[in-house]
């Protein structure tokens, strides 16, 4: 007779950190408990008794082809779990989801959700009682809280334990663990900015040097996804603040390491987990810099504010598809809402309304360059003569229509060389204004 299966999810997972963040992203936003597993063995121990609802395994680990060993098991045992495989396996396509290895969390939970017929509005109003519990294990040391943190006693009353902007040091984590316990509690309104908080700092810290170009790329992805939904909510932290900073020096280097653009595009084209809007800015922000190099004015404080201005222009945008709208024009043509069109012609002012708010210690004049990155001094519409706006949102405007072109010609199937492309916003840009920018653009390594 079949086990009947219970709401959990077994994770086998050997990359610790992944497990956490994939750990915490699922319990909170799908809301089944998440069991992690580091070994093949340990997870078909675990089988032997338990009948999860879904299994997501990395394949390989340590040489072995952990999802076709599952299989064996699961078949073995009669069971019906849906099974996610990370990575590669000999697993016919009929007996599995395959997901990239380094799937974005984001992605993970929406598969899981449907699986289990849970919508994105049950996600976040799931009654979890007053007090929503979070592991420990889960949780990284250091991390900046971005709500009160509360201890369950024997009684079952729940007492104030860390205040808000404190840190979960090390030396506490430890003591909790000593005393027996497994979880510390945040009120249930916070859950999910906590979860998000904690998200960001495990996506940070990924993000480090040691990482290769690939893997710099795949993380700061995944990073920017995280701060670009804190942001759409309005939920900027001093630890989202921090993430931003870190991501957008991950964006420097990145283009900083790569000299031709043809194999910057390769590079960032290889993987289809990096999200067409990362891939915008980090090309624009590579072409920008560039271009940057080039001019008498350029410097590296300069290339730095370039950066910021590609990571925050478009983190309003809610469809891929609109980052190609650059002109009153194309906004007409493009098949959405009005409100849809109304918050494309916004985007501009209320990213720069964002920076003012919420990140005090930018470079100066972030803010500006933000709202005139369309060519409207304003920050609302779009403007093909622009005038009276800064030098750098000009830069902005090429880089960011040559990246637009290359990618809109992919999309459409009918791909244009990097040439080709730059010869469209050569015709697209032949004001006065541009001409100190159209012209080095011959002189870049494409």
């Amino acid at each position: 007779m079949n086990k009947k299966p219970n709401e959990q999810i077994l994770l086998l997972d050997n990359m610790l950190k992944t497990s956490q963040l994939y750990s915490v992203g699922l319990e909170a936003y799908v809301g089944t408990e998440v069991v992690a597993m580091q070994t093949i063995e340990d997870a078909i121990d675990y089988l032997s008794s338990n009948a999860p609802s879904i299994i997501i395994t990395r394949s390989p680990i340590e040489e072995r082809d952990a999802a076709a060993v599952l299989v064996q098991k699961i078949q073995e045992l009669n069971l019906r779990p849906h099974l996610i495989v990370l990575g590669k396996s000999k697993v016919n396509n009929y007996q599995a989801t395959f997901m990239d290895e380094a799937v974005d969390v984001r992605i993970l939970i929406k598969k899981c959700a449907a699986l289990l017929g849970i919508n994105a509005r049950e996600m976040a109003e799931k009654d979890v009682g007053d007090f929503y519990p979070i592991r420990l294990s889960v949780v990284i040391p250091n991390l900046a809280l971005v709500c009160p943190v509360y201890r369950r006693d024997k009684d079952m009353s729940f007492n104030l334990f860390l205040d808000k902007d404190s840190k979960l040091h090390t030396e506490i984590i430890t003591i909790l663990k000593n005393a027996g316990e497994e979880y510390i509690y945040v009120e249930s309104a916070h859950r999910l900015k906590f979860v998000n908080s904690l998200m960001i700092f495990l996506a940070e810290i990924l993000s480090d040097d040691k990482l290769s170009l690939e893997d710099n790329i795949l993380f700061g992805n995944r990073s920017y996804n995280i701060i670009r939904d804190a942001a759409r909510r309005m939920q900027i932290t001093t630890a989202v603040i921090h993430a931003t900073e870190t991501n957008i020096n991950t964006m420097i280097s990145i283009a900083s390491k790569i000299p031709k653009l043809n194999e910057f595009i390769k590079l960032t084209t290889s993987n289809e987990n990096v999200t067409s809007m990362f891939r915008h800015s980090l090309l624009t922000c590579f072409v920008g810099g560039h271009i940057i190099d080039k001019m008498e004015w350029g410097t590296s404080e300069q290339k730095v504010k370039m950066a910021f201005v590609c990571f925050f222009s478009n983190i309003y945008l809610e469809d891929d598809n609109h980052l190609l709208v650059h002109s009153e024009k194309d906004l007409e043509a493009l098949d959405c809402s009005e409100v849809e069109k109304t918050q494309i012609n916004n985007h501009a002012i209320n990213a720069a309304k964002l920076l003012a708010k919420y990140y005090i210690n930018l470079p100066f004049g972030i803010d500006t360059i933000v709202k005139q990155h369309h060519g409207n001094r304003y920050g609302v519409g779009f403007a093909q003569s622009p005038s009276s706006v800064s030098p750098l949102a000009l830069v902005y405007m090429i880089s960011d229509a040559w990246v637009s072109t290359l990618l809109n010609s992919e999309k459409l199937g009918r791909p244009l060389t990097e040439v080709q492309a730059l010869a469209v916003v050569k015709t697209k840009y032949r004001g006065m204004m541009f001409q100190d920018i159209t012209s080095v653009l011959d002189h870049l390594n494409i």
